[in-house]
Formats: structure tokens, C-alpha cells, sequence
């Protein structure tokens, strides 16, 4: 039995040991964490994990063979590369490693513990998380009573110019656990490395406003 982790939201935000944890591929995006352009990614596999390929044509590195190449990487790709995204990709790598991902996630952290700390003591929301801060990454969702989580959404978004995401988040069994199904999903506020303490602020009051307004 393989052990596949989908790393969207982890790949550049923690660091993860393949070997120790078991993994056997472990398959990214390049547009979040990573820093990269959209349109990005990547798979990891251990060695000598068979991956077969779903895709033919030209590699432009021999081309007088008449059989797709079995080798890799070039046995994954067909094609011209999306060169432009391969070069985003690697300068929001070489940036998060000049940086240090454990200094980015603590500071990320900390931002996070007040922007929770700061929606909990709001009448009227609901947070979806745990207090404890260990193994987590700088994502909170949220929901205010009566609100609709893509009102919400479009009021952070136009009257606060506050991005969010609203709706299941690509994580419809996650809802169907929590309840959160039924009422069309959260709104998730996420954390980055460029986020500031006054738009952590500014986001509280937001959201209290918003609130405020259903009372």
C-alpha cells in the first residue's frame, strides 16, 4: 500500500521528512506557500516508485526516437514546459530557503494566535480550530451567525478589501464532518509571510462590524 500526501497547503509552510514519516509521494502546488505563479506543481516520489504516464509526445531531447522516453523526468513530460512557471517556482523556493521556513511559519503563528484570540471574542462567530498552535498551519476559518459564509465573503472583500476564501475550500468531506456542509462551508482567513499586525487588526474589526450588523 502507498502512502500519497497531498502537500497543497504544506509544501514551504513546514518541513517535512519523507523517509521518517513513511511517505512514499507527495504531491504539491507551486501557488501557495511555495511563492510560485499559478498553473505550478510538482510530485516527489521515492526512489524506484513506479509512476506511469498518462501523456505523450515530444521531449526535444531525442528526437528521432519514435517511443516517448522512459526515464525521468522526461518519462512525465510531454511537450513544451511551462518555463515561466518552473523559473516563479524556483525563486519562491530559493526565497523561502534563504529565509528559513521555521522562521516564517513562527511569525506566521503568531499572527494567527491574535487574529483567533481576536475573532473569538466576538459575539456571534464560530471558529473551526483547535487552541493548541503545535502542527498547525496559519489558517483560520470562521462563520457569523446568520451570514451566509459567501456574503461574508463579499463584504470582507468589497466594503474591507480583505481577501478571503468562502465556500467548502476543495474539502467537501472536512464540511460534512464538521456540519459546516449545510450551511454552504467557512470563510478562511489565511496567513502569509508578507501579512502585517494591522491587517491582522483591521481584520478583527471587520469581522466584529459584520457581525454587529445581525444582532
Amino acid at each position: 500500500v502507498l502512502f500519497i500526501v497531498d502537500g497543497s497547503q504544506s509544501a514551504g509552510a513546514v518541513k517535512v521528512d519523507m523517509q521518517a514519516m513513511g511517505i512514499d509521494a507527495y504531491i504539491f502546488t507551486g501557488h501557495k506557500c511555495l511563492m510560485g505563479p499559478t498553473g505550478i506543481g510538482g510530485s516527489y516520489v521515492m526512489k524506484d516508485l513506479p509512476v506511469r504516464y498518462t501523456r505523450f509526445g515530444g521531449t526535444g531531447v531525442r528526437s528521432a526516437q519514435r517511443t516517448h522516453l522512459t526515464e525521468f523526468p522526461y518519462r512525465l513530460e510531454c511537450g513544451t514546459l511551462n518555463l515561466l512557471g518552473v523559473a516563479g517556482l524556483n525563486a519562491g523556493v530559493k526565497w523561502i530557503t534563504e529565509q528559513g521556513i521555521e522562521k516564517i511559519h513562527t511569525a506566521e503563528m503568531d499572527l494567527w494566535d491574535k487574529l483567533r484570540k481576536g475573532v473569538q471574542e466576538i459575539e456571534n462567530v464560530t471558529t473551526y480550530c483547535a487552541v493548541n498552535r503545535e502542527n498547525k498551519n496559519p489558517v483560520l476559518s470562521l462563520n457569523i451567525n446568520n451570514f451566509e459564509s459567501g456574503d461574508v465573503g463579499t463584504m470582507l472583500d468589497v466594503d474591507y478589501n480583505i481577501a478571503c476564501r468562502t465556500g467548502l475550500q476543495c474539502a467537501p468531506l472536512v464540511h460534512e464532518h464538521l456540519g459546516t456542509d449545510k450551511i454552504h462551508g467557512t470563510v478562511r482567513l489565511s496567513i502569509g509571510p508578507f501579512t502585517q499586525e494591522h491587517e491582522i487588526n483591521a481584520a478583527i474589526q471587520a469581522i466584529k462590524e459584520i457581525a454587529d450588523f445581525r444582532k
